[in-house]
């Protein structure tokens, strides 16, 4: 086991709840390393998913397909919790997919290990329910987002909240996340660099 990526893990579960030594020790065990190739698919459409992961290094990208177009609508990397969630979280086959954009290595810790946790433990279970809560907020601020903002804004957001996922994904993934073409995201990238250079 990776002993540097159990650590990475353990400090991004304490910010959501404090776990006593012992609770560590215990739900460390249930993770297992995974390494993704790039191109490689974590979880498949219609497929049931049966773990929940931890990036600790690369990049994840979900996925689906409406009239055969390939949408990416979200991308987790080093740091940060993957998986296709509510397909874990109601043990059903997925409406999207996960896709490894890079070679990704993840720890990842199985449904019935998760459940078991939750009911073992109070502070993995309260690690839980802020998890979610705060899963439900980003899901709601991406809502409001794709609905209420154009393209260009939405770009502008991406570019200041987050601009280092423009060196970790490819131009087309990120195209598609904002709902424009490629040559519209090159034009307003091209444009945003320039005026930072100015």
């Amino acid at each position: 086991m990776n002993v540097k990526a159990l650590d990475h893990l353990k400090e991004s579960l304490q910010r959501f709840s404090l776990l006593e030594d012992e609770v560590w020790q215990d739900f460390s065990c249930h993770w297992e390393a995974m390494v993704f190739s790039k191109g490689e698919h974590v979880t498949e459409m219609g497929s049931i998913e049966r773990y929940f992961y931890f990036v600790y290094s690369g990049v994840l990208r979900g996925y689906a397909l409406n009239d055969g177009m390939d949408i990416s609508f979200g991308f987790t990397y080093d740091g940060e919790f993957s998986g296709v969630y509510d397909s874990f979280l109601d043990q059903k086959p997925a409406d999207w997919g996960l896709e490894a954009l890079q070679k990704t290595e993840t720890l990842r810790i199985s449904f019935k290990s998760m459940m078991k946790m939750y009911d073992d433990h109070k502070s993995i279970e309260r690690w839980g329910r802020v998890f979610n809560a705060k899963m439900l907020v980003g899901m709601g601020r991406r809502q409001l987002e794709v609905r209420n903002f154009s393209a260009e804004e939405r770009f502008d957001r991406l570019y200041r909240d987050s601009p280092h996922i423009f060196q970790l994904v490819p131009q087309k993934h990120l195209a598609s996340y904002l709902g424009m073409t490629p040559e519209t995201f090159s034009r307003l990238r091209r444009q945003r660099m320039d005026e930072k250079r100015n």
